[in-house]
Parts: C-alpha cells; structure tokens; sequence
C-alpha cells in the first residue's frame, strides 16, 4: 500500500480527513439529503401545528372538523416519512464514519509496519495502541457532523425566514441573544481542542502503564510489587481523569447554556406574542404564535446541535492532529530507488569498517571488521552491553550503518530490496515470540504457502512433532497469547521448526538454554544444531558447547571486536576470550579455571 502521507506530507489536517470522508462521499450525500429531509418534514410539522390550532378554533362555530382530520392525518404521514429519513441518515451516516475509522486503521498500521525498529525503541506500545484505538475514534465521532452541518443550517435559515415573514417584530426579540449564543460557542469550541489533546496524552500513558503491566505481569508477581503496580497505575488514572472531567465540564456548560439563552429569547416571545394575539384585527392567531414558538424550539434546538459540531469539530482535529502525526513518521530505513533482488545466496557475510549508533554522538560499534564464509559458524561473545545484539541485527539491515557496509555474497545490504534480503535469514530470538494462534500458524509463518507435510517435517527436524503430537489439538492447538499454553523449551522448538521451514542460508541464533530444564535443554540444543548444519550461522554464545563448536570466535568489547580466533588460539592467548572464559563458560564444568 503507498504512503498517503507522502502525497500529503503538508496538507492540513482538516483536508486529510476530508480525503477519507470524500472516498465515501455518496453515503455521506445520502445521509446529509435523508437529514436534509427530516429538518423539511419537521418544519412541515410546524405548519401543520398552526392548522391544527385554527382548525380547532373554527370546530367551535362546526365549520373545521374535516380540516381537523386532514391535520391529524398528515401530522402521522409526516412522522412516518420522518422515521424513514431519521433511519437512512443513521445507517448512512454509521455506515460512512466506520469506514473512515477502518481505512485509517488500515493506513496506519501499514505505515507503522513499515517503520524501522528504530522507532519502536524510542515509541512506547501504549502509545501507538492509544493512537489507533483512541485518537481515530475521535476521527469516527467526527464525521458524524456532517449530516448537522446540513440539517442544522438549513432548519436555521429556513426558520428563520419562516418566523420573521410571520412576525419580524418576534424575530427581532428572540435575534437579541443570538449574539450571547454565537459567543458561547465560539469560546467553549476554541478550547476544547487543547483539552482533548492534553485527555489523548494522558490515555496513552495510561494505556501504555496497563500494557508494561500485563506483559511484565509474571516479574510483578514474582517481586511482589502488585501494590506498587496499582499506585502507578492508578496515578496514571487520575490524570487520565482530571483531562477528562476538564473537557465535561467545558463540554457539559454548551447545552444548558445556550437552552438558558433560548428560554430567555422565548420568554419575550410568548409574552409579546400573547398581547399580538389578544389585540383585535391581529394577523397572529392563536395557530401562528404556536406555530412561531414551535419554529423557534427547532432553530434553537439547530443552534445547540450547531454548537455541539463546532466542540466535537475541534476534538475531532485534536485526534487527526496525533493520527497524522504518526502516518507522518519518517522512516530512516530506505531502500534504494534502484535497490537490486537478491538472488539466490551462498552465505558469505561481511562487515567492513561498519560504525553504528542509536543515539547521535554515542556509537555503540567502532570499525567493526570480520567476515562470515558460507557454511561457516561463527560465535559472538562479550561483556553485556558489548554490541553483540547489535551486530546481529545490522545482517537483516533492521538498522543502518553510520559508516562502513555490511555486505552478503559481496552486495552491500542497502543495495538491495529489505524483502530479498531477509527471506534469506533466519533468527532465533533469545525470547521466543508467538503468536495467538495454532501451533501450525506459527510454524508456516512466514511460509504461509506450507504445506502440512512441510510443517510436519520441520517440527521433526526441531524435535517438536513429539510433544505436538500428544496435544489435545495437534497441530490446530491454540498456543495462547505469547505461546503461554506452552512451556519455555516447547516454545524455543516451534520457533526453531519455523526458521527450518524458510530454510534461511544465513541463521542468527540468539541462544536461550540458560532458563530451560535439562531435558527441554538438549532437545532444544539438538534442535538447534540440526538447523545450522550448512547455514552460516551468527551465535550470540551463552553456553561453552557452542563456543568449542564454533568455526570462528569474535571477542566483543566495548563496540569494537577486541579478539578474533578459535576456541584454542584465543584461549591460548590469555586476553578477553580468556577472561570471559573463566568467568562465564568455565563454570560450566567441574574443575579449577585455567590460569
């Protein structure tokens, strides 16, 4: 899907919304006509009002009881036609805000799909959860005004021309607090914007504080830190809340008041109109000045509805404002106008002279040097905080170089397409993601083409078919949000069974053993080498069998690689890899370090 955002980079956000709005612009012209066709048939009604009250004036003398009748027959036709515009507005118009609402959800996520990782580092996942659900339904409530901003004006208008055609004297003491009306809106409106921005904020760090607790909800328990956990959050809430009420009370003051203004302006109208009504040879009947006082209820009632479009106008660009806002984020991983398709590879990684940084002015690897053969394993090891996780995630490109290239088969990785790229590598994180789902759909994800025999065999090759097998389910088990129906070795064996069904040519391994019971632990480590045979592999190295088992080791230190050798050579040495040797790996095995 193309970025709207780039077409629309500096359009305002009024005309982006208008853009959405006008994709189904006929539903909206439907609904605006059916309220359109209400607001005629209502002020229909008020005629029929002024009949009625002359026709029951003129049953006195028995000359007005078939007008009677026609009255009360077509005030129910009237209120039957108003129940069928009434219905093909709302539905028109729920219809047209819900498809708005869908396709911003569509653009957004596709957008936020396309972001680097970079941007998740920096975004919380509250706040792009409160983005999507929060902030566009501010967007959805929004378009609801389209069909008030046509039938409010035209009750206004016609109404108003209606009543001073009847009497302008009336009109002219009901006009005194359209002013008073005008102003109360207009200042109410204006604020209201800032106020939901502030109402937004708050609901994302709340809805960021709730999902850091339900997914961190195992470390809370194990710290006992609950009561802490519910303080935050509850502060969180009373923000939240105090935006909210802020906005009530603003929101809460424009019907009364403008009903307040109104009752002022009818009260001089039936008191003057009543003495009209009274004086003799008077034009205004009893039937007109009913009929007036009914005119002038539904502009007023028009006006009110007009003021609750404008607040609801300016919460609507509140939430487009932050919408856009994130549909504008750039991203800071481009591909190459004239980016190549990456044949097929042998496996040959190189890093040549690559510098990187997260944060301006802070680089995390220095001149980074090495190079992976095809085949090959290769093992990282190094203090925490070193760059091994870093260099890993520089091979599928996630990140961009600050300097130097990383380079597969001699092709620099920004030269080709992110697509070609990555279906030729395969990581295995230390903390194993799934999906909610089957445990087929988490095997084929990413080969969603698999066939069962295919998503069989891998499972087998990953020492999982057993355990599947014995599932109530099988293979059509749902695995629970974040796999949780499963246990921490089962896990690590589907997602080894995934990356064997793409059948990566480069493999970067994470190893996650260290938490595992010793069972889980060798079948996940068998699994774990049936995988790398003939890939070339980038093990992040936790465990002293891989690092003897490795064709090559990098020593990582302070973003640079400090050593580089075999097991025997650096460990000959008597440099880092030695050190960490006796500190991480030797520990492993009974005996004294090796001095």
């Amino acid at each position: 899907m193309s970025d709207p955002s780039k077409q629309e980079r500096k359009v305002s956000p009024q005309k982006r919304v208008a853009s959405y709005i006008l994709r189904y612009k006929k539903v909206f012209i439907g609904g605006a006509l059916c309220g359109a066709g209400s607001a005629v048939v209502m002020m229909l009604v008020t005629w029929l009002i002024k009949l009625f009250f002359d026709a029951m004036e003129m049953d006195k003398g028995h000359g007005g009881h078939h007008l009677l009748m026609m009255v009360c027959v077509g005030t129910i036709g009237c209120y039957v036609l108003n129940w069928v515009f009434s219905y093909g507005q709302t539905y028109l118009l729920s219809f047209g805000s819900n498809r708005v609402a869908a396709d911003l959800r569509n653009d957004i996520y596709s957008h936020i799909q396309s972001l680097p990782l970079s941007f998740f580092d920096r975004t919380r996942t509250g706040h792009i959860i409160s983005r999507i659900a929060n902030d566009i339904g501010l967007i959805q409530n929004g378009s609801n005004v389209i069909v008030p901003l046509v039938r409010a004006p035209l009750i206004i208008v016609v109404g108003l021309g209606i009543m001073f055609l009847t009497s302008w004297k009336l009109s002219l003491i009901a006009a005194i607090v359209a002013p008073l009306m005008a102003l109360t809106i207009t200042k109410i409106g204006r604020k209201m914007k800032t106020l939901t921005s502030l109402l937004q904020i708050t609901l994302a760090d709340l809805t960021a504080a709730l999902e850091d607790a339900m997914v961190g909800m195992r470390v809370i328990k194990s710290f006992g830190t609950e009561d802490y956990e519910i303080d935050k959050f509850a502060e969180h809430n009373r923000r939240s809340l105090r935006a909210t009420m802020r906005g009530v009370k603003r929101n809460a003051a424009v019907t009364p008041t403008l009903e307040f203004l109104g009752a002022l302006g009818a009260v001089g109208v039936i008191y003057y109109g009543a003495s009209l009504v009274q004086q003799p040879h008077s034009p205004m009947t009893v039937g007109s000045l009913v009929q007036y006082f009914a005119l002038l209820n539904l502009v007023q009632a028009s006006a009110r509805q007009f003021g609750q479009v404008t607040v609801t106008y300016q919460q609507t660009m509140a939430g487009a404002e932050r919408v856009f806002e994130m549909i504008d984020e750039k991203s800071d991983l481009v591909e190459a106008p004239d980016a190549i398709t990456l044949p097929t590879v042998c496996g040959r990684v190189e890093f040549r002279d690559v510098t990187f940084e997260y944060k301006k002015g802070i680089p995390v690897l220095r001149n980074v040097s090495f190079t992976m053969e095809p085949g090959k394993v290769v093992a990282l090891v190094g203090p925490s905080g070193a760059g091994k996780s870093t260099i890993a995630y520089l091979i599928p490109r996630f990140y961009d170089v600050l300097d130097g290239a990383v380079l597969v088969d001699g092709v620099d990785v920004r030269e080709v397409t992110l697509n070609s790229l990555r279906k030729h590598i395969g990581i295995v994180p230390q903390e194993t993601i799934l999906f909610t789902g089957t445990v087929r759909e988490n095997i084929s994800y990413g080969r969603f083409d698999a066939t069962d025999e295919e998503v069989i065999e891998a499972a087998k090759a990953a020492r999982a078919h057993e355990f599947i097998a014995q599932l109530k389910e099988g293979y059509n088990t749902i695995v629970g949000e974040r796999g949780v129906a499963l246990s921490g070795g089962e896990r690590q064996r589907i997602s080894i069974a995934r990356a064997l069904l793409r059948n990566p040519r480069i493999l970067i391994l994470d190893e996650a053993t260290s938490s595992l019971d010793s069972t889980s632990e060798s079948l996940v480590q068998e699994a774990l080498e049936r995988l790398m045979q003939g890939r070339t592999t980038l093990v992040i190295a936790h465990r002293l069998s891989t690092i003897t088992k490795a064709d090559h080791i990098l020593a990582i230190r302070d973003g640079r690689v400090a050593e580089s050798g075999t097991f025997r050579e650096l460990l000959a040495a008597g440099g880092l890899f030695h050190s960490l040797y006796n500190t991480q790996f030797r520990p492993e095995q009974t005996g004294l370090a090796v001095d």
